[in-house]
């Protein structure tokens, strides 16, 4: 009996081992899942935050690449000096005083010095006159009288009568106050001129001589060899050597030495005191 009941004893703790296991079983079959053959691990690790989205740049195109330039070599202009400035000489100007002028228009007399004629004389020759009268300018400068005046002569003309010659002359210069100043004015002769004939009596003399002795030739050989047709023909022949010389001569004007003569100024002769 004993026996039986420790057998029923060890069935009895089988059958509740037995039970157990199943329940341990199922327990365990319920909480922990079935494992999964996989290449990968079981467990993924944790997922990290997403990243915020970086923010957006607008890129501009590229802007083409300019080429260096190549320098230009400038040629150095040269300086230019300044001008040196004028420093005016006060004690000079107040010595000199007011400008003044004489005027345009002014007439003044004059004398010439040596005498002088269209045969003798050629244009551009220089001659000398003084002022006979004292000119005074518009600031009160005066140009005494003896003043010299030098005179050229302009042109020259022989003709065959004596109103076909003359001569003309131009002013150059004034000197007055020991200062020579250029003038341009007129000149006139406002005396008496001379007329002479330039062919020398010699000349003359000649011309009727040989028309005598040529009118005795021809006197002679028209009236035959008596002395009346010498001398009637002698006489003919003078009074054509003499009318030939008379067409042949020419004339002169002169001016003598202190021959008047009027200048008239006229361009503005600028003085100072």
């Amino acid at each position: 009996m004993t026996t039986a009941c420790r057998r029923d004893s060890q069935v009895d703790v089988a059958a509740t081992d037995s039970s157990l296991a199943r329940d341990i079983t199922l327990a365990s079959a319920v909480t922990t899942p079935t494992p999964e053959l996989r290449d990968s691990p079981d467990s993924a690790p944790p997922t990290a935050e997403a990243p915020l989205p970086k923010p957006r740049v607008e890129r501009k195109p590229p802007q083409p690449t300019a080429q260096p330039r190549t320098p230009v070599r400038e040629t150095p202009k040269p300086e230019t000096p300044a001008p040196t400035p004028v420093v005016e000489d006060t004690a000079a100007a107040a010595a000199s005083g007011p400008r003044g002028v004489i005027l345009a228009g002014t007439s003044v007399g004059l004398t010439l010095d040596e005498r002088a004629c269209s045969d003798a004389n050629r244009p551009g020759d220089k001659l000398v006159a003084h002022t006979t009268e004292a000119v005074t300018a518009t600031n009160g400068a005066v140009f005494p009288a003896g003043s010299a005046v030098v005179i050229e002569v302009a042109n020259v003309a022989q003709g065959s009568s004596p109103d076909s010659s003359m001569i003309t002359f131009r002013v150059k210069t004034i000197t007055a106050n020991d200062k020579t100043r250029p003038v341009t004015a007129d000149i006139v002769a406002t005396g008496p001129v001379e007329k002479n004939r330039v062919d020398t009596k010699s000349s003359d003399k000649k011309k009727v001589v040989a028309g005598a002795i040529l009118g005795a030739i021809v006197g002679r050989v028209a009236g035959g060899r008596g002395a009346t047709g010498t001398v009637i023909g002698a006489a003919a022949g003078a009074a054509a050597g003499a009318a030939a010389a008379a067409a042949t001569a020419k004339y002169e004007t002169c001016l003598p030495a202190g021959a008047p003569l009027r200048m008239t100024i006229s361009e503005a002769i600028e003085v100072g005191v």
